[in-house]
């Protein structure tokens, strides 16, 4: 059956709140699974399977799948499409308020359609509290994924790059027509990677984090006003640090030996 039958088993219409733009196209589908780069039987996570055009492609590859879905409806039409396969999972509850201490054993991949309204929040609880996840195929508005791979010194250079560049490899690998989905997105939807190897200053870097986002909600003033509350400008010259830069000019580096210097 087409995925367009599928979406069509749905009552109501989708949830514009919840950013239900439902994936039709098979192709992409087979496109994102091919990135996720598992092994035969890996534990995948899935969040937002929505009617389950991913869901279908995984399972094709024998992944053992864990997917939490929101909304009562989906979970019916997924349980349904999926009825006679095991190695399926699958939850309703919020992604914001699972417990994955759940999560055990072997590495975790995460596959998800993230919807932009929590996307972001999202994508930084799982790679701050879930360390068992080593590998993230996301698809986002493509903005997100522009603010995702950002490099110092450009305009998409953020709190958000910083955090990405400090606990993952980051990378863009395509983009996705609106076309490919129902109902059509006003937006440009990416598909990206992030690639986390294990680290055992993970709260160093979660303060570093904390740093970067300090400095911009003030990002246009220079570092040595946008964080003096938290380091003073001597400190700053003493780690070669120039006091007169701005928060964009800093690499994540840098934000990861303010951490170290203020601890």
């Amino acid at each position: 059956m087409s995925e367009i039958y599928w979406v069509k088993q749905l009552e109501n219409e989708a949830n514009n709140n919840l950013g239900q733009n439902f994936l039709i196209d098979s192709n992409i589908s087979r496109k994102i699974t091919k990135l996720v780069q598992g092994q035969l039987g890996d534990p995948i996570l899935e969040i937002g399977p929505g009617t389950g055009s991913l869901t279908n492609e995984l399972l094709k590859d024998d992944y053992r799948i864990k997917a939490i879905e929101i909304d009562k409806e989906l979970v019916d039409i997924v349980s349904k499409r999926f009825s006679d396969i095991p190695n399926i999972e699958l939850i309703k509850g919020d992604a914001m308020e699972y417990d994955y201490s759940q999560l055990t054993g072997p590495w975790w991949i995460m596959v998800s359609n993230l919807p932009y309204y929590v996307g972001t929040r999202l994508l930084v609880k799982l790679i701050t509290e879930v360390p068992v996840i080593h590998r993230y195929v996301v698809m986002v508005q493509r903005e997100v994924a522009e603010r995702i791979t950002a490099e110092p010194g450009t305009k998409n250079y953020g709190a958000l790059s910083v955090f990405c560049s400090l606990f993952t490899e980051p990378k863009i690998q395509f983009d996705v027509n609106k076309n490919c989905f129902f109902p059509e997105p006003k937006i440009i939807s990416t598909v990206v990677t992030l690639q986390r190897e294990p680290l055992e200053d993970s709260d160093l870097r979660i303060k570093a984090f904390e740093i970067a986002k300090v400095a911009f909600q003030q990002k246009r003033k220079k570092i040595r006003t946008a964080l003096k509350e938290i380091i003073t400008e001597d400190k700053l010259i003493s780690l070669n640090i120039d006091p007169n830069l701005r928060p964009s000019n800093l690499t994540p580096d840098h934000y990861l030996e303010l951490a170290m210097e203020t601890e």
